[in-house]
Protein backbone atom coordinates (compact mmCIF):
# COMPACT_ATOMS: atom_id res chain seq x y z
CA UNK A 1 0.00 0.00 0.00
CA UNK A 2 1.60 3.43 -0.82
CA UNK A 3 1.66 6.50 1.05
CA UNK A 4 -0.99 9.20 0.26
CA UNK A 5 1.08 12.38 -1.32
CA UNK A 6 0.44 15.60 0.74
CA UNK A 7 -2.28 17.86 -0.35
CA UNK A 8 -0.76 20.65 -2.73
CA UNK A 9 -1.36 23.85 -1.46
CA UNK A 10 0.05 27.20 -3.07
CA UNK A 11 2.16 29.18 -1.23
CA UNK A 12 0.75 32.16 0.90
CA UNK A 13 0.51 35.50 -1.01
CA UNK A 14 2.48 38.16 0.60
CA UNK A 15 0.25 40.71 2.44
CA UNK A 16 -1.08 43.57 0.45
CA UNK A 17 -0.23 47.57 1.59
CA UNK A 18 -3.30 47.76 3.69
CA UNK A 19 -5.61 50.90 1.74
CA UNK A 20 -4.86 53.69 -0.38
CA UNK A 21 -0.70 55.37 -0.18
CA UNK A 22 -0.23 58.71 0.20
CA UNK A 23 2.70 60.70 -1.49
CA UNK A 24 3.13 64.31 -0.42
CA UNK A 25 5.18 66.61 -3.03
CA UNK A 26 6.63 69.99 -3.88
CA UNK A 27 4.56 71.19 -6.81
CA UNK A 28 7.89 71.34 -9.02
CA UNK A 29 9.08 69.15 -12.23
CA UNK A 30 10.70 66.88 -9.77
CA UNK A 31 7.41 65.48 -8.63
CA UNK A 32 6.79 63.24 -11.51
CA UNK A 33 9.87 61.31 -11.67
CA UNK A 34 9.64 61.58 -7.65
CA UNK A 35 6.19 59.99 -7.90
CA UNK A 36 6.65 57.45 -10.21
CA UNK A 37 9.39 55.57 -8.42
CA UNK A 38 7.45 55.71 -5.25
CA UNK A 39 4.30 53.85 -7.38
CA UNK A 40 6.88 51.78 -9.09
CA UNK A 41 7.30 49.46 -6.16
CA UNK A 42 3.65 49.71 -4.95
CA UNK A 43 2.56 48.82 -8.11
CA UNK A 44 4.67 45.89 -8.39
CA UNK A 45 2.14 43.01 -7.73
CA UNK A 46 0.30 44.72 -10.81
CA UNK A 47 -0.07 43.57 -14.37
CA UNK A 48 2.92 44.86 -16.80
CA UNK A 49 0.65 46.70 -18.80
CA UNK A 50 -1.91 47.63 -15.81
CA UNK A 51 1.16 49.04 -14.01
CA UNK A 52 2.83 50.81 -17.14
CA UNK A 53 -0.55 52.95 -17.38
CA UNK A 54 -1.14 53.75 -14.00
CA UNK A 55 2.78 55.04 -14.38
CA UNK A 56 1.64 57.29 -17.74
CA UNK A 57 -1.30 58.23 -16.02
CA UNK A 58 0.09 59.62 -13.13
CA UNK A 59 2.74 61.40 -14.46
CA UNK A 60 0.22 63.11 -16.52
CA UNK A 61 -1.79 63.87 -13.94
CA UNK A 62 1.20 65.41 -11.45
CA UNK A 63 2.33 67.50 -14.68
CA UNK A 64 -1.22 68.76 -15.24
CA UNK A 65 -1.30 69.84 -11.47
CA UNK A 66 2.38 71.47 -11.37
CA UNK A 67 2.08 73.22 -14.94
CA UNK A 68 -1.97 74.12 -14.49
CA UNK A 69 -2.25 74.83 -10.76
CA UNK A 70 -1.48 77.15 -8.25
CA UNK A 71 0.84 74.51 -6.93
CA UNK A 72 3.29 74.64 -9.12
CA UNK A 73 3.17 79.10 -8.76
CA UNK A 74 4.55 79.30 -6.01
CA UNK A 75 7.32 78.30 -3.08
CA UNK A 76 5.28 76.25 -0.95
CA UNK A 77 3.01 74.48 -3.77
CA UNK A 78 1.78 71.06 -3.40
CA UNK A 79 1.05 67.85 -4.85
CA UNK A 80 -0.74 65.01 -2.99
CA UNK A 81 -1.02 61.48 -4.52
CA UNK A 82 -2.99 58.94 -3.44
CA UNK A 83 -2.64 55.45 -4.61
CA UNK A 84 -4.53 52.35 -4.24
CA UNK A 85 -4.14 49.03 -5.64
CA UNK A 86 -5.82 45.40 -5.65
CA UNK A 87 -5.77 42.77 -8.11
CA UNK A 88 -5.76 44.29 -11.06
CA UNK A 89 -7.47 47.97 -10.09
CA UNK A 90 -5.48 50.83 -9.23
CA UNK A 91 -7.07 53.89 -8.25
CA UNK A 92 -4.90 57.50 -8.96
CA UNK A 93 -5.73 60.87 -6.83
CA UNK A 94 -3.98 63.41 -7.51
CA UNK A 95 -4.51 66.74 -5.54
CA UNK A 96 -3.24 70.40 -6.16
CA UNK A 97 -3.85 73.81 -4.55
CA UNK A 98 -6.24 74.73 -7.57
CA UNK A 99 -5.81 77.51 -9.57
CA UNK A 100 -8.28 80.74 -9.69
CA UNK A 101 -8.20 80.58 -12.97
CA UNK A 102 -9.41 77.15 -14.58
CA UNK A 103 -10.47 73.70 -13.12
CA UNK A 104 -8.93 71.11 -15.41
CA UNK A 105 -11.23 69.54 -18.41
CA UNK A 106 -10.74 67.92 -21.35
CA UNK A 107 -9.64 69.88 -24.67
CA UNK A 108 -8.57 69.17 -28.27
CA UNK A 109 -4.99 69.75 -28.36
CA UNK A 110 -3.15 71.89 -31.54
CA UNK A 111 -1.48 68.94 -33.40
CA UNK A 112 1.78 71.43 -33.45
CA UNK A 113 1.18 72.52 -29.60
CA UNK A 114 3.27 70.92 -27.38
CA UNK A 115 0.53 69.95 -24.70
CA UNK A 116 -2.94 69.75 -24.30
CA UNK A 117 -2.82 65.77 -24.25
CA UNK A 118 -2.38 64.55 -20.96
CA UNK A 119 -6.66 64.17 -20.06
CA UNK A 120 -6.57 63.15 -23.91
CA UNK A 121 -4.51 60.20 -22.34
CA UNK A 122 -6.65 59.81 -19.32
CA UNK A 123 -9.74 59.56 -21.17
CA UNK A 124 -8.70 56.68 -23.61
CA UNK A 125 -6.42 54.47 -20.97
CA UNK A 126 -8.96 54.77 -17.70
CA UNK A 127 -11.75 52.65 -17.40
CA UNK A 128 -13.01 55.77 -15.05
CA UNK A 129 -12.17 59.48 -14.53
CA UNK A 130 -13.23 62.50 -12.75
CA UNK A 131 -12.50 65.97 -11.09
CA UNK A 132 -13.34 67.63 -8.09
CA UNK A 133 -13.00 70.62 -6.39
CA UNK A 134 -13.19 71.77 -2.84
CA UNK A 135 -12.13 75.12 -1.40
CA UNK A 136 -10.59 73.83 1.50
CA UNK A 137 -8.81 70.47 -0.14
CA UNK A 138 -8.12 71.66 -3.69
CA UNK A 139 -8.52 69.94 -7.18
CA UNK A 140 -8.38 66.25 -7.17
CA UNK A 141 -8.16 65.18 -10.52
CA UNK A 142 -8.74 60.71 -10.26
CA UNK A 143 -8.87 57.69 -12.16
CA UNK A 144 -9.02 54.07 -12.25
CA UNK A 145 -7.03 51.93 -14.46
CA UNK A 146 -9.08 48.03 -14.42
CA UNK A 147 -6.83 45.45 -15.94
CA UNK A 148 -10.29 44.05 -16.82
CA UNK A 149 -11.15 46.22 -19.00
CA UNK A 150 -7.89 46.97 -20.73
CA UNK A 151 -7.57 45.75 -24.48
CA UNK A 152 -4.14 44.76 -25.73
CA UNK A 153 -2.16 47.08 -23.26
CA UNK A 154 0.07 49.42 -24.11
CA UNK A 155 3.80 47.33 -24.07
Amino acid sequence: MSTPLPAHRPAPRQARRPGPLTAPLLGRPAAVPQARAWAQDLLADQGADTRYTALLLLSELITNAVIHSDSGRGPDGTVTVYLGATDGLVHIEVIDDGSAASMPFLRAADPTGDSGRGLALVEALAAKWGVHHDEETGTAVWCQIDEAEEGDGLC
